[in-house]
């Protein structure tokens, strides 16, 4: 009833402009001169002004191309009859984020800009914003709607305030979530150690890669788990798979066992991981110097840790020095510890961590909408013409760079690959990009010694993405904005949580110091940030 009823109210928005209505706004009247195709091209130019940051290191741009005029826009334009001037740009990073803020906050902001949820906030209360709900119902091309199913209405919820869809939301895959368990295959066997599984496993195997010399060097210098010196939690080398096994989850927003919205860092189930982590780093099953490392993978890559937490793209990342350094190093992903059920417990990330936000009364507000199903046709090899691009160019200089795919992308990926490699179907039953990622492997037999670059991603998507299919259970961030008081109180807060539970591990502070956090959290602007946390979740 709700979705005929929402028909019923745009079909009458619609007749209303087309019937000159004043109030309707120029931009509704002008969206209604365009036809309802989601790959138009205007028979005139439309200029959209727009906000890009900039990244001066960034060389793959030909000597000849500019920001604002490259391979990207001259696409876009060709296509749509759609350019754009950059009347906002700085460094990225801070500097364009300050520029931003001065945009909102004197009410001068261009035509089109991506933001994070914490500006998208800023400006829907500023009033400063199109309502896109009916651009996006007409405009929006078949396969953009279908990414967005695969969110199940999450996306677009992220970007809607009072019924309204204030912003086109970018996609974060969810296989960029957990921390899998890497370990190195050619050491267990070598051992004659079991694929660990649970706490108790990991333990021995942590014990067994210190003490049996798992290298053949003779010498006592392997390790059994490394950490991190900047990421204690989450990040590679991070404990977060330890933490949520024991249904902790720091810095997330979460319910607790009364149902209300509570901080996830001052829950008893992070003492009780606290004290496990303890108990590993005084029983030396953790890099005893890790707090002082400047790079956490530098023992990896130097062949003396064979066990890590890591998302399931490490093969494109630090594996790929540890196998060129040691062609026979052998490493597989596990979902692990698993729990008391069999289950994996692990956590989400934000389904939208972006948007494209457009300038409330623009004259062409479908032309955003409109950019955007361009930009993702080529990037997901839905146009012929995209393949005359050049990959080498860095994408971030597309216009309005939203990634926009299944939320489930990566495990889709790997069953390509899969089936493939099995039998099921041909490479040519793939996606162009996982055809060129099977060819190019394929090509090199597989080997890494023979391509690296051709070896990193296929295993990626075979190996490192193939615990996706285990029994995951995962916990999701409630509020993932910021509030009033978080910015005045984070740095400090988030400062002291971190100094708390590091001195806790590493024994320089009793475990009961945990509790003294807790209180002093609370009062140094916890309590607040929690109040505000609520009121803006309607608790």
């Amino acid at each position: 009833m709700k979705k005929w009823m929402t028909v019923i109210l745009a079909s009458t928005v619609l007749l209303a402009s087309g019937c000159g209505a004043k109030d309707q706004g120029a931009s509704t009247t002008e969206e209604a001169k365009t036809p309802a195709d989601p790959f138009y091209k205007f028979p005139e130019p439309v200029t959209l002004t727009i906000a890009k940051p900039l990244n001066p290191e960034d060389k793959t741009l030909p000597a000849e191309d500019t920001v604002d005029n490259n391979q990207f826009t001259r696409y876009i334009f060709d296509k749509t009859n759609i350019k754009f001037d950059y009347t906002l740009t700085a460094k990225s990073g801070d500097p364009f984020t300050q520029k931003v803020q001065v945009a909102i906050a004197s009410n001068d902001i261009p035509d089109v800009m991506v933001v994070g949820e914490k500006e998208l906030r800023q400006m829907v209360e500023a009033d400063q914003l199109e309502d896109m709900t009916a651009v996006y119902d007409k405009y929006a091309s078949p396969q953009v709607k279908d990414f967005y199913a695969t969110t199940e209405g999450k996306a677009l919820e992220k970007a809607t305030f009072d019924g309204k869809l204030m912003a086109i939301p970018n996609i974060v895959p969810q296989g960029d979530a957990p921390y899998f368990l890497w370990v190195r295959k050619d050491w267990l066997d070598k051992l004659g150690l079991q694929e660990p599984k649970t706490m108790e496993d990991i333990e021995a195997v942590a014990n067994a890669f210190i003490e049996k010399d798992p290298d053949g060097n003779g010498k006592a210098d392997t390790v059994g788990l490394p950490g991190s010196p900047t990421d204690l939690i989450f990040g590679n080398n991070g404990f977060a798979s330890i933490f949520s096994y024991f249904g902790a989850y720091p810095t997330y927003w979460i319910k607790d066992k009364e149902g209300q919205i509570t901080y996830g860092s001052i829950q008893p189930e992070v003492k009780d991981a606290l004290a496990k982590l303890r108990d590993w780093y005084a029983a030396g099953l953790i890099d005893q110097e890790f707090a002082l490392r400047k790079e956490a993978f530098e023992l990896t890559a130097g062949g003396k840790a064979g066990m890590f937490f890591g998302l399931w793209w490490m093969p494109w990342g630090p594996l790929g020095d540890a196998v060129k350094n040691d062609p026979n190093s052998n490493w597989i992903a596990l979902a692990a510890p698993l729990d008391a059920e069999g289950n994996f417990r692990t956590h989400t990330v934000p389904v939208s961590n972006s948007f494209v936000v457009v300038k409330k009364g623009i004259k062409h507000p479908e032309a955003v909408m409109i950019a955007v199903n361009t930009t993702v046709a080529a990037e997901r090899g839905m146009d012929p013409d995209a393949k005359k691009l050049d990959n080498r160019v860095n994408p971030g200089y597309w216009p309005m760079r939203l990634v926009i795919e299944n939320a489930d992308t990566v495990t889709r990926k790997h069953d390509m690959l899969r089936d493939v490699l099995e039998g099921k179907a041909k490479p040519e039953d793939m996606i162009p990009e996982m055809q060129e990622i099977y060819a190019k492997a394929k090509a090199a037999d597989f080997d890494p010694a023979k391509d690296l670059g051709a070896w990193q991603p296929f295993y990626a998507y075979t190996v490192g993405s193939d615990p996706l299919h285990g029994p995951l259970k995962p916990e999701e961030n409630l509020f993932t904005s910021i509030t009033k008081t978080m910015e005045l109180k984070n740095a400090t807060l988030n400062k002291m949580e971190k100094e708390t539970f590091l001195k806790i591990i590493m024994g320089k502070e009793p475990l009961d110091a945990f509790d003294n956090f807790v209180e002093q959290w609370k009062k140094l602007g916890g309590e607040q940030i929690t109040k505000e946390v609520r009121d803006a979740l309607g608790e």
